[in-house]
């Protein structure tokens, strides 16, 4: 979580950005600020924009602003459970991952604004692009990272077609969003079909609780006929659950390799923030 100042003045005469980037799903989030934002101000948009999406996180990593050290702020986040992570001084790359986004978010101002006052208008279409886009770091989109699916974006999108027989109207194009990171996750989800399960193998495997009983053979017909109705629901939600413990699962290896990239990037260059200083 990071701020970012210096834009020209918008029509609300607000001059900055604040920034927050998840850790595990890269997914950022935006807000316009001015220049003299106060920590209770900053509590608020981060209920807006973080917590009422992906409740409170076990752990915030900034920088030592004097809106993140004021004495609100750290009592708010003691109450809530959340531990608040410092980064040392002169030494942004404690929080490199909101500090690229940062810059990723000043080149798509400069793409998109068409005056010097608009740049606030353009933050929503800014965080969707950042969002729907292949993270290098994890290999998906942080929509798919965040919620196993992606935003609904058709080729021909406001344009609807009238049904010839009458029966009301029907979107022209229908085709899916096709990105790389699909073939990933279908290459690992992919497995070969169970062979279909006799009856008493359903009845056993019915993970429904049945009031009075202690099986599902002992509810009786009622037990059955649940089980039969619900296993293709129950079906989806496994194959579900094991897709989205697949793309955890790469997502997880996929950081680790960019950590440990970086590690020998930073080896290779030296780090600055060791040195030590000469005694006087």
């Amino acid at each position: 979580m990071d701020f970012v100042f210096g834009l020209p003045p918008d029509s609300k005469r607000r001059t900055g950005v604040v920034v927050c980037v998840d850790r595990f799903s890269k997914m950022v989030h935006l807000a316009a600020v001015p220049a003299e934002v106060t920590a209770v101000q900053t509590a608020q948009l981060f209920v807006d924009m973080v917590f009422k999406h992906h409740g409170m996180p076990l752990d915030i990593v900034s920088d030592r602003d004097p809106r993140f050290t004021a004495r609100y702020w750290q009592e708010l986040f003691t109450l809530l459970g959340t531990q608040l992570s410092m980064s040392t001084a002169d030494h942004p790359q404690t929080d490199g991952q909101t500090e690229h986004a940062i810059h990723v978010l000043g080149n798509l101002l400069k793409s998109y604004a068409h005056s010097f006052q608009q740049w606030s208008d353009c933050l929503r279409m800014a965080e969707f692009a950042i969002n729907n886009s292949v993270h290098a770091s994890t290999g998906h989109t942080p929509f798919y990272v965040n919620a196993m699916r992606y935003p609904c974006l058709r080729s021909m999108l406001g344009r609807v077609a009238s049904s010839s027989s009458g029966e009301g109207s029907t979107v022209a194009s229908e085709q899916p969003q096709k990105s790389a990171d699909t073939d990933t996750v279908s290459a690992m989800t992919t497995r070969k079909q169970a062979a279909p399960r006799s009856g008493n193998e359903t009845t056993n495997k019915n993970y429904e609780s049945v009031q009075g009983t202690d099986s599902a053979q002992e509810a009786g017909p009622a037990a059955g006929k649940n089980a039969v109705l619900n296993k293709p629901f129950s079906t989806q939600a496994m194959d579900f659950v094991q897709r989205r413990q697949a793309v955890i699962r790469f997502v997880q290896d996929a950081i680790a390799v960019s950590v440990d990239r970086q590690k020998r990037y930073a080896d290779n260059i030296g780090r600055g923030n060791t040195n030590e200083f000469k005694k006087g």
